[in-house]
C-alpha cells in the first residue's frame, strides 16, 4: 500500500516532487487505506482518486488532516450522487451521519469534519482564512462543491437542479399562452363541447363502458387549461385512458393538429405499451366519431424521449435544445417517475416556451436510476399544488378491487406503501402465508415463508409448471419455424408470434439484486431456468439453440443499439426463424424476435452478442413499466441496501392477478420499514 500512497494519475513520485518543492509536512499523498472503507458504499478506487484531486485545490496551506476530512466528505457526497439523490443534507443526525458510519469515520475524523463545514460556511468571505475557496462555493459560483439550503451539492448537480427547478415553476406560474386559458377548471367552448362528447362516448370493455371517473376527467380538464401538467397514480388507474381522451378531444378542437403532438416515455416497452393502449382504446369505441377514425389512423407516433429529443450516441448530445426546440406543441410523457434529473434538464429545454407537456406516472414507485426525482417532488410542491396542476388518481383498474385477486394485491401494495409490514396489515392486506411451494394457488397475494434455498428450486419448478402447463400446446409452438419475408411476418405468423409471446409475458420473478445475493438475484434465478430448459430441450429435441440462449427462453435488451432500434429494456423471446430470400426461406435458425408496432422482428443471435440476457427474472427496476398476470418477488437472504418500501411497492403493484413472495417475514419487514433516502432540492426551487 505504501507504493499506491505516493501514486497520483499522472504516475508515481508525486512524493519526490513535493520534497522538491520543500512541502513533505503538508503534501497529501494518496490515501489508499481508504479504498476498503470506500467499497461499503459501492465506491472504487476512481471515486477516491476524484475526491483526493479536488481536495488537493484546497492548496498547500490547508494542513492533511483537513485534506483528509475533506475526502472523507467528498465520498459522502459521491456515495449519496451514486444512490440518486442531488445533494447531500449536511445534519450530522441524519443523512451525513448514517453515510459517515457506513464509512466507518472514526470520532476525531468526525470531529475533523465538523470543523472543516464550519469553514467551509465562509469559504471565500473575507472571514476566509481556511484556504477551502478553490473546493466550497455558494449558488452561482463555479467550484466543485456547492453548499445551499444545508447541503452539499456538486457543482453540475447544482445547475442542473436550479435549472429544472427554474423551468418547472416558470410554467407552472407564470401567464399561460394565447391559446390558453388560465385555470386547471376553465377551456374554453369549443374544447367545453368536445369534452362532454368525448366523456358521453366511451369506449366498451370486458366489463361494459370504461367511463372516466370524476378524478379521470379532472386530469383531462387539467391538461387542456396549462402549460404543464403532472398526472400520479397507481398502475392501472387510468392514466392511458386519460391520455387517449386528451387527444380525442383535440382533434375535435384541431388545437394543436395530430403532427404537433408527441408521445413518449423514457424506455422503449413503456413507449409500445403506450401507443398500443391508445389504438386499443381508439379501436373499441362502438360508435366512433369522424374525429376518432381520423385520429385512430394518424394517431402521433410514440418515442422514447431521447429519440424525441434526437440522442446522438455518436457525438453524446440532444440535436434538440433552447436553440434548436422542438416542433411539437404538446407532449405526453409516460412513466415519468423513471426520469432523471439531466434527462429532464434535456426535455424542459427543448421545449418552446408555448409547448404544453404532461407527464404521468406514480411518484410513489421506484425514483429513476440517474439522480433527481423530479416526479415525485412535482406531486409534493406546494407550489404545483395550489396552482391546480397537479391531479393524483385513487382507484386503480388493472387489478380491480371488485375482483378478489385484484384486491388483495391492492391491500398488500396499500400496507407497503403506508409503512405496515404486510403481516401485521391486518386480514384484508396481509398475504396468504404458504409453508410449502405445493400450497401456493397463484391467486392474489401470497407469501412463501422461510423461501430457503431448498424451498427456493421447488418454487423454481412449480412456477416452470405452471408457465408451461397453461399453454398445452407450448411445445408445437416453439418447434415450428416462423417464416419471415423481406417485409417482415405475414398477419396469421403475427397473430401466433402475439399469442406465444403474450403468454411468456404472463409470467415473471422479480429480485431485488442482479448479483447472486445468496442466490436471490436475477442471474442466478436465471442460472438456474436455463439449466432446466437445457436438460428439457436437449431430452426432447436432442438440443435446439445456442449455448447461451435456447429456444423458448426470454431474453431482454441490456444495451441501447439504435442501429436495430432496439433499447435498453424490450423484451422478447428466442424462436426458430426461416428468413425470407429471393428463391425461398433459409433454414430455420434461432432468433431473437421482438415486439415492433403491430408487428415483430427478428433478429440473429450472434448479431446480438453481449447485448442480450436472460429474462425468466429481472431486477424490480427493469420490470418498472411492466405488468404481468403472475409475478414473483426474491427476496434476499439478508437485507440488501436496494431493498425498500419504493421497490416492493413497485415489484407488488406490476401483479394483476397473482403475486408470490418469496423469503422471510423478518427480511420482508425490515424492506417495507426502510424507505428510498433519495434527498432533491427541486421542491425548494419550485418555492
Amino acid at each position: 500500500m505504501s507504493a499506491i500512497n505516493n501514486w497520483t494519475p499522472m504516475g508515481c513520485g508525486a512524493r519526490s516532487v513535493a520534497l522538491k518543492k520543500g512541502h513533505p509536512e503538508t503534501t497529501m499523498h494518496f490515501p489508499g487505506d481508504l479504498v476498503p472503507r470506500a467499497e461499503n458504499l459501492d465506491l472504487g478506487i476512481e471515486n477516491i482518486f476524484l475526491a483526493w484531486e479536488i481536495a488537493r485545490l484546497a492548496g498547500e496551506e490547508t494542513v492533511r488532516e483537513k485534506q483528509r476530512a475533506l475526502v472523507l466528505l467528498i465520498l459522502a457526497v459521491q456515495a449519496f450522487s451514486a444512490g440518486g439523490s442531488t445533494r447531500l443534507p449536511l445534519a450530522f443526525d441524519r443523512s451525513l451521519g448514517r453515510i459517515l458510519d457506513e464509512l466507518s469515520v472514526t470520532d476525531s475524523e468526525r470531529t475533523a469534519i465538523g470543523d472543516l463545514l464550519i469553514e467551509a460556511q465562509q469559504a471565500g468571505s473575507e472571514a476566509d482564512a481556511s484556504g477551502l475557496s478553490g473546493v466550497f462555493g455558494g449558488p452561482g459560483d463555479y467550484r466543485p462543491l456547492i453548499i445551499d439550503h444545508g447541503c452539499l451539492y456538486t457543482q453540475k448537480l447544482h445547475v442542473l437542479e436550479a435549472r429544472v427547478g427554474a423551468a418547472l415553476r416558470k410554467r407552472i406560474c407564470e401567464p399561460y399562452g394565447p391559446d390558453l386559458i388560465p385555470g386547471p377548471e376553465k377551456v374554453d367552448a369549443a374544447a367545453e363541447i368536445a369534452l362532454r362528447e368525448v366523456f358521453d362516448s366511451p369506449p366498451a370493455g370486458p366489463r361494459g363502458a370504461i367511463t372516466l371517473d370524476q378524478e379521470q376527467k379532472q386530469a383531462v380538464r387539467a391538461a387542456l387549461s396549462g402549460r404543464i401538467t403532472v398526472v400520479s397514480g397507481r398502475p392501472g388507474s387510468g392514466k392511458t385512458s386519460i391520455v387517449a381522451s386528451i387527444l380525442r378531444v383535440l382533434a375535435r378542437t384541431g388545437r394543436p393538429s395530430p403532427e404537433s403532438i408527441a408521445l413518449a416515455a423514457p424506455t422503449g416497452k413503456a413507449a409500445d405499451k403506450m401507443r398500443q393502449s391508445v389504438e386499443e382504446h381508439l379501436a373499441a369505441i362502438p360508435f366512433a366519431a369522424v374525429s376518432d377514425n381520423r385520429l385512430a389512423g394518424a394517431c402521433p407516433p410514440a418515442l422514447t424521449l431521447h429519440r424525441l429529443l434526437g440522442y446522438s450516441p455518436g457525438q453524446e448530445r440532444f440535436r434538440h435544445n433552447e436553440n434548436n426546440p422542438l416542433s411539437e406543441q404538446l407532449v405526453i410523457v409516460d412513466e415519468s417517475s423513471m426520469i432523471g434529473l439531466a434527462l429532464m434538464d434535456h426535455l424542459l429545454r427543448a421545449l418552446q416556451p408555448e409547448a404544453r407537456v404532461i407527464f404521468l406516472g406514480d411518484a410513489d414507485q421506484l425514483p429513476s436510476i440517474e439522480a433527481g426525482a423530479v416526479m415525485r417532488d412535482l406531486c409534493r410542491s406546494r407550489t404545483a399544488n395550489e396552482a391546480g396542476r397537479v391531479v393524483a388518481l385513487k382507484k386503480s383498474y388493472r387489478a380491480r378491487e371488485e375482483d378478489s385477486n385484484g384486491k388483495k394485491i391492492l391491500g398488500l401494495a396499500a400496507a407497503i406503501n403506508e409503512g405496515i409490514p404486510p403481516a401485521a396489515a391486518g386480514r384484508n392486506r396481509a398475504p396468504a402465508v404458504r409453508r410449502q411451494p405445493s400450497e401456493i394457488r397463484f391467486e392474489g397475494a401470497e407469501h412463501l415463508q422461510p423461501g430457503n434455498a431448498v424451498q427456493r428450486e421447488a418454487f423454481f419448478g412449480k412456477w416452470h409448471e405452471r408457465l408451461r402447463g397453461s399453454m398445452p400446446d407450448l411445445d408445437q409452438r416453439l418447434a415450428r419455424a416462423y417464416a419471415a419475408g423481406h417485409s417482415g411476418f405475414d398477419e396469421q405468423t403475427t397473430g401466433d408470434l402475439r399469442e406465444i409471446t403474450a403468454h411468456y409475458e404472463k409470467f415473471r420473478i422479480l429480485c431485488a439484486t442482479r448479483l447472486t445475493a445468496g442466490g436471490t438475484g436475477a442471474e442466478s434465478a436465471n442460472n438456474w431456468f436455463h439449466l432446466r430448459w437445457l436438460k428439457e430441450r436437449d431430452k426432447e429435441h436432442g438440443g435446439d439453440g445456442s449455448l447461451y440462449f435456447l429456444i423458448g427462453e426470454p431474453v431482454m435488451v441490456t444495451r441501447n443499439d439504435y442501429s436495430l432500434r432496439l433499447y435498453n429494456g424490450d423484451s422478447g423471446l428466442v424462436l426458430k426463424v426461416a428468413a425470407g430470400t429471393g428463391t425461398g426461406h433459409h433454414l430455420a435458425e434461432p432468433m431473437a424476435v421482438f415486439p415492433r408496432g403491430s408487428s415483430f422482428a427478428a433478429f440473429p443471435l450472434e448479431a446480438l452478442r453481449g447485448r442480450l440476457e436472460l429474462a425468466w427474472a429481472t431486477t424490480v427496476h427493469k420490470a418498472q413499466g411492466s405488468e404481468y398476470e403472475n409475478v414473483a418477488i426474491l427476496l434476499p437472504e439478508a437485507h440488501v441496501r436496494p431493498l425498500t418500501r419504493e421497490l416492493l411497492y413497485t415489484a407488488v403493484t406490476r401483479a394483476k392477478n397473482s403475486v408470490v413472495i418469496v423469503g422471510t417475514d423478518e427480511v420482508l419487514e425490515t424492506g417495507t420499514g426502510r424507505t428510498m433516502e433519495r434527498a432533491s432540492g427541486v421542491a425548494d426551487a419550485l418555492g
